[in-house]
């Protein structure tokens, strides 16, 4: 069972509950006057727990600013995993300090639960998986079959606007894995295919499954986008390695 932050948010809140779990709960409490935002997030690993809990605050001024980053910024380079990598280390840069709490949180919860590397791994990804996939847009958004953010330069948010909006799409959510698991010790990269028009987290640890060989290590595909993938696992419809590319490494 989580234990709350003991900090109180304005008496005036708008309560968002979504599912509940055991002794877990879901839901998100917004600040009226701030938007700041109360996360209380519930989740599962795939052999290991039934539920995981965590809770964590998130800041409107602070996605506002990040978001006036990432506007400002302008991709370059003539490969497509050049273009797309060098927004990708852009936004890690820009965010990279403000979700270490997050990952420290969670890195927490492993400790106490006595995980091995692996096993840390799958909780920070589960983390992320558990959260429903929304299209994030460069366009408004108009009749789409998903959840959809519109309006996005890039089509991308960073990954603090991430964790306060819970709307990320295949890079958005890629990119923040990058950003904590890089910070808690984890050689990981972010892969992207032209092709498939899609990008994964991938790491480099011991297992077995689909991986991509760079500079003569391999580095297991991680899709993030649904519940239930596992380290080294393609997806069938991505199954080519060869379509797939090194936007973004350590």
């Amino acid at each position: 069972m989580f234990q709350l932050i003991n900090q109180s948010l304005n008496d005036n809140v708008e309560i968002f509950q979504t599912s509940t779990s055991d002794n877990c709960q879901e839901y998100t409490e917004i600040d009226s006057s701030s938007l700041d935002q109360h996360h209380f997030r519930t989740w599962q690993m795939l052999a290991k727990f039934k539920s995981v809990c965590t809770d964590y605050y998130s800041s409107e001024s602070q996605r506002k600013n990040q978001e006036r980053l990432r506007n400002g910024f302008t991709a370059r380079g003539r490969a497509y995993e050049e273009y797309w990598g060098s927004l990708y280390g852009e936004l890690v840069k820009n965010d990279y300090q403000l979700v270490q709490f997050l990952a420290d949180s969670l890195n927490q919860i492993a400790l106490n639960k006595n995980l091995n590397e692996l096993e840390t791994a799958e909780l920070v990804v589960a983390f992320v998986q558990d959260i429903p996939y929304n299209y994030i847009k460069v366009d408004a958004c108009a009749n789409e079959s998903k959840p959809c953010y519109g309006n996005a330069k890039y089509g991308i948010l960073s990954p603090y606007e991430f964790i306060h909006t819970l709307s990320g799409d295949c890079d958005t959510r890629a990119v923040l894995l990058f950003s904590m698991l890089s910070y808690l010790g984890y050689d990981s990269m972010v892969v992207i295919s032209e092709n498939y028009l899609h990008a994964m987290l991938a790491l480099n640890l011991p297992t077995s499954g689909d991986y991509l060989t760079h500079k003569g290590k391999r580095y297991y595909f991680w899709e993030t986008t649904a519940r239930g993938w596992s380290l080294g696992l393609l997806p069938p419809s991505y199954k080519n390695v060869n379509y797939w590319k090194v936007a973004l490494v350590q």
